[in-house]
């Protein structure tokens, strides 16, 4: 994984790009790795452009890491998520919980279009 911090207008926002598989093999570790970036900014996107396949244990890694970051008053914005990855959100309707962007930069930016940091959905 991939992970980069952008200046948006002041607003320090982490980028992750998740690849490959996000399962029940490496969700764990994922949401360890978020802990950490978690430490850097509160307020991240995962880049799923390069995610192939995603399992029940990696969309709860991922609501995991959602209410870690809404913990730390900040938020998770997914981006680029192709038509079997985003599959899995629509059918077990988790797509609710995230604001959902078309590429990483679109998600990035979002967050410096809200004088709230985007904290509200």
């Amino acid at each position: 994984m991939k992970f980069t911090l952008d200046n948006i207008d002041g607003q320090l926002v982490g980028i992750a790009e998740l690849e490959g598989r996000l399962d029940a093999r490496n969700s764990k570790p994922l949401q360890k790795t978020f802990l950490e970036w978690l430490e850097k900014t509160p307020f991240l996107v995962f880049d799923c452009s390069l995610l192939d396949f995603i399992d029940s244990s990696g969309l709860g890694a991922i609501v995991g890491c959602l209410r870690k970051a809404l913990e730390k008053e900040g938020d998770l914005r997914l981006a680029g998520m192709n038509e079997k990855v985003g599959m899995v959100f629509e059918l077990t309707q988790a797509k609710r919980l995230f604001s959902i962007f078309s590429n990483g930069n679109e998600a990035a930016l979002s967050f410096a279009a809200k004088p709230d940091s985007g904290t509200g959905r």
